[in-house]
């Protein structure tokens, strides 16, 4: 009985450090992003970015995809770590769509409240919240975009490398050019492995994930457009 006593231990210490890996990984995100930009901003930012990889979290264990609670990285976001491989592309992407989903819906409710307040702090943050997820949109790995991309066609992974290509010419950012050098090289793992079981998926589906897909952008999109036009919801 004792070593199965040690073993129950161990596990629960696992789980500990676990909830702690996200706790205090959060916890230093807020202290970076606080002295940055202020508190009230990174508080609203490390909220928007929990909820948008707990979408992703909660999908992944409806479908059966073991995945890792969130790990915040300052200043490239937070993901959450899979555990295994889902069992093909449309369950990859059924994964995806929880976080930009859950996000946009939340970039709606912080709308909404600087919308009912006559907050510009709070419209503020909730463009954020829809550039942030419209972002992660963007069809190139590591991205919910990418692995979007792969249950409606190989193929338009060729369209998000150029989009990431002249994002980061305009924004210049850091962060892109981490995203397009994982990207080349998940792409090209992936472009080997085109014709396997994994991306096979009938034309329904395709279609199916396609306007699951647009659908997304164009709900950020206007949710975008109506945190940065001044006037009432219309």
């Amino acid at each position: 009985m004792a070593p199965v006593g040690v073993t129950l231990a161990k596990l629960k210490f696992v789980l500990v450090i676990l909830k702690l890996t996200t706790l205090w990984t959060m916890v230093l995100s807020l202290l970076i992003y606080g002295w940055v930009f202020g508190w009230p901003f990174a508080v609203g930012f490390i909220l928007l970015l929990f909820v948008h990889e707990m979408g992703h979290y909660l999908a992944a264990r409806h479908l059966g995809i073991p995945v890792s609670l969130p790990v915040f990285l300052p200043f490239l976001g937070a993901v959450i770590n899979l555990r295994g491989r889902p069992e093909d592309v449309y369950r990859e992407a059924q994964m995806a769509y929880g976080g930009p989903l859950a996000g946009i819906l939340a970039s709606f409710l912080v709308y909404l409240g600087g919308w009912v307040e006559g907050s510009q702090f709070l419209l503020l943050l909730a463009q954020v919240g829809f550039m942030l997820n419209l972002f992660n949109l963007v069809p190139v790995y590591p991205l919910d975009g990418g692995r979007i991309a792969g249950a409606i066609s190989v193929w338009f992974w060729f369209v998000g490398i150029p989009l990431a290509t002249y994002l980061l010419w305009i924004w210049r950012s850091p962060i892109l050019i981490i995203v397009l050098l994982l990207s080349l090289v998940q792409v090209g793992r992936a472009w080997k492995d085109r014709h396997s079981e994994y991306y096979r998926l009938p034309l329904g589906m395709r279609l199916q994930v396609a306007g699951a897909y647009f659908g997304l952008i164009l709900l950020a999109g206007w949710g975008l457009a109506l945190a940065t036009t001044p006037g009432p919801i219309g």
